[in-house]
């Protein structure tokens, strides 16, 4: 079977394959499948994580505008509660756009999950360890990715409504200090944009599940096919491991989930996270940074060679490039030390086709970026295979 095959049932026949669904689940089953029948023994993993991926910032605003009605019933006691509930709401929707643990995590409903991971052992001695990840399940469809006038839209929505949060607090702060009743006035303004980022936020939730063949059909087809080559010719020091994650949509719980439990094993692995990589007549791309709140930098060794394999094989097209405003599940190895790259594909104009929306079903996949995705990271392994160093330690005798 190639990449493609794989794309088509995770897509058509499974379909949407939201975060702790059945759906997920059967996914999961299907690539365990599929591992099995190459000779690499899987291992299914569950773990809790969240349901959704709005419902934290859902909660996030809701308090914030909670705290807004507390401080115009007025008087010092009111604006001091008013304070603490929004400073309290700020914190937690930072620290869960950092990936940490917070309240939102604490009392927002769990689903069980579960990751699907197999090693390939090395040909010889294993000196190098790769992960290959890329995750299963697929997001909503809310309105501010229906469209990419709604994209830049909300790409300016968020800053701005976290930018009236914090004004918030200052009015709240200064209410004690010195209360004026032209203070509950100003903080109507930051109240009506909390109301907007609200309705926002629990629309999304009531929209229907991609059928994700771009986002993440395409990255688990890439890996089951690297796989299947790999199980039949592996690699002569490096020990591949095939992590399919769940609930990467949600806030990365599988990858975390993964690296906390083999850390030990891992070591100094290279996590390489396969996202979104078929996109329509798009070509592929590496990210030299991720941006969501925080900055999650590709490792500099990974980067030089994969730099060198986009520079020997001009006709896969692959170019270098830094993403804002997202995240993969190259965060979590950024998060966690080890040298990680994500991989993805964009159209021309920079862009994934078909990001959380309707449309991102197998008609919108194409096939010959995914292709050159798959030579891509396969010549990338090479490349990194050979440039393992030998064992210091170990003295040679003849």
């Amino acid at each position: 079977m190639n990449a493609m095959d794989h794309v088509r049932y995770l897509a058509e026949h499974i379909g949407a394959r939201g975060s702790t669904t059945l759906e997920e689940k059967e996914a999961a089953t299907y690539v365990e499948k599929r591992l099995t029948s190459f000779g690499a023994p899987p291992t299914t993993e569950t773990f809790r994580s969240a349901r959704s991926a709005w419902l934290p910032a859902a909660l996030f605003w809701s308090i914030t505008l909670a705290s807004g009605f507390v401080f115009l019933a007025g008087g010092r006691l009111r604006a001091i509660i008013a304070l603490a509930l929004a400073v309290f709401g700020l914190v937690s929707i930072l620290l869960e756009l950092l990936f940490r643990p917070n309240p939102l995590r604490w009392i927002l409903p769990k689903g069980d999950s579960q990751n699907v991971w197999a090693r390939i052992e090395a040909e010889e001695e294993a000196r190098e360890h790769v992960a290959l990840v890329a995750h299963m399940d697929t997001h909503r469809t809310p309105l501010v990715f229906s469209s990419r006038t709604w994209v830049r839209l909300f790409e300016r929505l968020v800053p701005i409504g976290m930018g009236f949060a914090i004004l918030l607090i200052v009015i709240f702060a200064v209410g004690i200090v010195l209360p004026m009743p032209i203070l509950g006035a100003v903080a109507l303004g930051p109240m009506f944009v909390a109301t907007i980022m609200l309705i926002l936020m629990l629309q999304a939730d009531f929209t229907s599940y991609a059928a994700g063949a771009n986002d993440n059909a395409s990255g688990v087809g890439v890996a089951l096919s690297l796989a299947e080559k790999l199980a039949k010719s592996p690699l002569k020091h490096t020990k591949v491991w095939i992590v399919l994650t769940g609930c990467e949509e949600v806030g990365c719980y599988g990858a975390d989930d993964f690296i906390c439990k083999h850390k030990r094993d891992l070591g100094n692995a290279a996590w390489i996270s396969l996202d979104t990589i078929g996109s329509f007549r798009g070509s592929p791309v590496f990210l030299s940074q991720e941006t969501f709140l925080a900055t999650s930098k590709s490792d500099e060794g990974l980067l030089d060679v994969m730099r060198s394999v986009a520079t020997a094989h001009p006709e896969l097209g692959a170019r270098e490039i830094r993403m804002k405003g997202s995240y993969t599940d190259g965060a979590m190895g950024f998060k966690h030390g080890l040298r990680a790259l994500t991989l993805e594909s964009h159209q021309q104009d920079g862009t994934l086709s078909n990001w959380h929306q309707p449309t991102d079903t197998i008609n919108a996949v194409f096939p010959e970026c995914i292709q050159a995705t798959e030579s891509l990271v396969f010549e990338f392994l090479q490349q990194l295979d050979r440039n393992v160093r030998p064992d210091p330690t170990q003295s040679s005798t003849g």
